[in-house]
């Protein structure tokens, strides 16, 4: 059944309300990897797709009469003190001034998760401050409100497959203001061509463990309002997107970026861990390029015209292309790429020619900062050429 959402952390209280909610049961956050059971990394190839159950929002008597059978709970008892200190430490942290791991992104190794949702159904948010934290989450997460905060939780998404492109998180409706995704897990239990990881505009990543999504953040400003994406993403580690041989988007399957960026200005992407590689999909075949993804960092203008770009302090590896600008249906292309640290694992298109950074038309590109990029092995400056690092198409 689906539920009904509307703020569920407010102070610090949670109203555990929807009857798929399990009271009482818990997942620990765990190690550095809280998916140990192969059955919740991938479902079997065999499983029939199921619809997603409806979606309902605000609050209303059911929810009301919910919460007589389900318990609120305090999430305050729910936090050790080891995990409460592992947080503040976190938050301290400077991003680009270390490499993401999973000890510095993903939810907090010794928090008890208390599952929710454990059908599936989406969750959508309307109301304005909602916070969810320390929960195992299931179904994606559609937010409609401002100042919502998303903390400490592992988030499974849906089981169903999604009829369209969407994220586990989507922040792409125009009431979104501010959101915050941060220190959390997100690793589909049913990965899918059309579930990404985030995806829209205005909202904070941060610190996030991301894999087997299709791609996994998504930036973009909303097509038909304001040109302004405002969309910080910092200190994420993402890996191991999964790949499919069938795409609606692509006849050669799957294009698996690790961050896309389609439009919008206000955009910092900063001291991210992102390595672009690729696992197939349940009943896939591997394709042309697993275990290379698509792009591990791609900067392209097919909604809007970028701007305010500052893409800086990354470790990138892999990938078809671990950066890639392109100026797409507009003259010219204006981005800043400055003291990222670029791997040497990208495909191989032969004889050893590999795209570390490839800029599509240098006539139509300024990269303000492209000298100040390095090897992450050794720290030598890459430089214009076949081997040196940076590529030009034309």
């Amino acid at each position: 059944m689906a539920i009904r959402t509307a703020g569920f952390l407010l102070a610090s209280t949670l109203a555990l309300a929807g009857c798929s909610q399990h009271p009482g049961t818990s997942a620990s956050s765990g190690g550095t990897d809280p998916y140990s059971s192969a059955n919740e990394l991938l479902l079997p190839a065999a499983t029939p797709e199921t619809p997603a159950a409806a979606v309902h929002n605000g609050v209303d008597s059911v929810v009301a009469q919910s919460v007589n059978a389900v318990a609120a709970v305090n999430l305050s008892t729910q936090t050790t003190p080891n995990a409460t200190l592992a947080a503040t430490t976190r938050s301290a942290l400077i991003p680009g001034n270390y490499k993401p791991s999973t000890t510095t992104a993903g939810a907090i190794a010794g928090t008890s998760l208390t599952k929710y949702n454990t059908g599936g159904a989406d969750l959508v948010i309307t109301k304005d401050g909602t916070v969810l934290q320390n929960l195992d989450i299931y179904g994606d997460i559609k937010v409609r409100a401002k100042n919502v905060v998303i903390r400490n939780s592992i988030l499974r998404g849906g089981t169903h497959a999604p009829a369209n492109a969407t994220g586990i998180v989507d922040s792409t409706s125009a009431a979104v203001v501010n959101l915050i995704v941060e220190d959390s897990t997100i690793r589909p239990i049913r990965p899918h061509h059309n579930r990404d990881g985030i995806v829209g505009h205005d909202y904070s990543a941060k610190r996030n463990n991301i894999s087997l999504t299709n791609d996994g953040l998504g930036i973009f400003n909303r097509p038909g309002g304001s040109v302004k994406a405002n969309v910080l993403a910092s200190g994420n580690r993402i890996s191991s997107l999964t790949y499919w041989d069938w795409s609606p988007f692509h006849s050669d399957g799957t294009h698996n970026d690790g961050i896309q960026v389609q439009g919008g200005e206000n955009i910092h992407i900063i001291g991210n861990n992102i390595d672009a590689s690729s696992v197939a999909g349940a009943g896939s075949s591997n394709g042309p390029r697993v275990p290379h993804a698509g792009i591990a960092i791609m900067l392209q203008q097919n909604v809007a015209k970028l701007a305010n770009v500052v893409v800086e302090k990354n470790w990138v590896d892999n990938g078809q292309t671990s950066i890639n600008i392109a100026n797409g249906k507009y003259s010219n292309i204006t981005v800043t790429v400055r003291e990222n640290r670029l791997g040497r694992n990208q495909m191989d298109y032969g004889n050893g020619s590999k795209y570390p950074i490839r800029i599509i038309k240098r006539s139509a590109s300024t990269v303000h900062g492209l000298s100040t990029n390095r090897w992450a092995d050794n720290n030598v400056l890459l430089r214009e050429g076949r081997d040196l690092g940076i590529r030009y198409n034309g």
